[in-house]
């Protein structure tokens, strides 16, 4: 092989592998724009993997300790428990609903092009709901079917409470089955319960929060960027007084995902990014070891640590009373760690090899068909598939509780969770490959069906005078 043909084949390969994030010195690579947003998405479903792992199998993980007198192991100290302790990915799906429903909308407007932006809201806003609904509904059959025949009884008798809670019981026919199917579909659109897959709690508020995007961009159209800051923050400031339990943090990090998309197109802000280069850093640094460390507040028992205590106690004089203190120390955590990605251009490059962004384009999917895996083919695995054997009669000592299925040894356990890691990967694959395609196609005929058609240029020239200034209207400054 000649010199050149070997330089050719190692060329090919590194393009080939999955961490190759392109050639950062082209200019205009898309991969410098916000493909970092695609890499930091793939980031959070694979810590919702990993949060809902150790909820199953090492709850522990979610308190500073695994008692009030016991030492923490190294998974439980600050910085190293963000991966198990839960609240990340989905916090981070809010902020980049925000980040990317306003992106496209938000440049049109600033080129001058309104009458294009609103179109832009408009589809979008369209588009959004049957994107959702229709591939969750789709997940949702998938699990009740399985349910129907018997795919989670292992669950159900296993030593795993959190795979108990989580995996449905069976009505006592099958009518009932298919009647409760239909109330499923409501309750998860509507309080964002669902029997068959409690992970689907998330999508109402993210859809929520979609929709607050878009009629927040449209009120914020024709003001002046600095203007928009001032509703950016009245915005921040009324969700932050906002206790729901489930959506507190989701409206707030929907309006921090607006705001960051709004400050990509301040010329002078990345003029001043690229001047103060070290300070710039010295900045960046801090804010994500600060995120770190606040994003680290446990769930469980803040008062077994020192740290964790402090932190408690100043959250009554941070938060409104009665909300959830962890989901709000995390909501604090991941809006500095994004600022400080979002002034990195270094980090931004890094979010946007192929791998992450591989894992990106597979988020959805993941999120959708990992909690229905977990809880059939990784129980199948852990507790065998019959779930015997079982006899709800005996009880435990002491206890009112059945003699639950214990789990099978170490070995197993670190071959099967690996293995299962890549199953729900390739299921993903194939969904984004085949199901969202689907998805797309039906929503793209539904807008083709109810959608007025774009007029002729020469009929144009009859609209009414009120809608022609729109086309036309000055660009925006600062």
């Amino acid at each position: 092989m000649s010199q050149a043909q070997a330089s050719y084949l190692y060329t090919r390969i590194r393009e080939a592998l999955p961490w190759n994030g392109g050639d950062p010195n082209v200019k205009g690579d898309p991969r410098k724009s916000v493909k970092w947003v695609d890499g930091l998405r793939g980031i959070a479903s694979f810590l919702v993997i990993l949060t809902h792992l150790a909820r199953a199998w090492d709850y522990d993980l979610f308190a500073p300790r695994d008692s009030e007198d016991a030492s923490p192991r190294l998974l439980q100290l600050p910085v190293f428990r963000i991966p198990w302790q839960g609240r990340i990915g989905v916090t981070i799906f809010a902020f980049l609903t925000g980040y990317v429903c306003a992106l496209k909308p938000l440049k049109l407007s600033r080129n001058g092009n309104v009458l294009g932006a609103f179109t832009a809201v408009g589809k979008s806003a369209f588009r959004r709901p049957p994107r959702l609904i229709m591939p969750a509904t789709i997940a949702m059959i998938i699990s009740w079917a399985m349910a129907q025949c018997g795919a989670f009884i292992a669950a159900n008798r296993s030593d795993c409470w959190w795979c108990r809670y989580a995996a449905p019981d069976l009505e006592d026919s099958f009518w009932k089955e298919v009647i409760r199917l239909g109330k499923n579909f409501l309750s998860t659109w509507t309080t964002g319960y669902m029997a068959y897959d409690d992970h689907q709690w998330a999508m109402l508020p993210l859809l929520m929060t979609s929709m607050l995007v878009y009629l927040l961009t449209c009120a914020t159209m024709f003001m002046r960027f600095r203007w928009r800051l001032v509703v950016y923050l009245i915005m921040a400031l009324y969700f932050h007084q906002d206790n729901a339990k489930n959506t507190e943090t989701f409206q707030l990090q929907g309006v921090y995902g607006m705001f960051l998309s709004d400050l990509s197109y301040e010329v002078s802000f990345q003029e001043f990014l690229e001047k103060w280069k070290w300070p710039r850093r010295v900045v960046a640094a801090i804010l994500c070891a600060s995120g770190l460390f606040i994003a680290g507040y446990p769930g469980e028992h803040p008062e077994w640590s020192t740290w964790s205590e402090v932190m408690h106690k100043a959250a009554h004089y941070i938060f409104p009373p009665d909300v959830n203190i962890g989901k709000r120390y995390t909501a604090v955590g991941i809006d500095l760690i994004i600022f400080a990605i979002y002034i990195s251009p270094s980090v931004k490059e890094f979010l946007s090899n192929r791998l992450l962004l591989w894992l990106g384009g597979r988020s959805f999917a993941v999120y959708l068909v990992h909690g229905t895996l977990l809880r059939t083919v990784l129980c199948w695995c852990l507790y065998g598939i019959t779930g015997q054997p079982f006899d709800p009669n005996v009880k435990q000592e002491g206890k009112d509780e059945p003699v639950w299925i214990p789990i099978r040894p170490p070995w197993v356990v670190a071959i099967s969770i690996p293995l299962w890691i890549c199953l729900v990967y390739f299921c993903a694959t194939l969904w984004t490959n085949y199901v969202d395609p689907f998805c797309a196609r039906l929503t793209q005929k539904m807008e083709n069906r109810m959608f007025i058609q774009d007029e002729k240029p020469a009929q144009a020239e009859s609209l009414p005078l009120t809608s022609m200034p729109m086309q036309t209207m000055p660009i925006q400054s600062a």
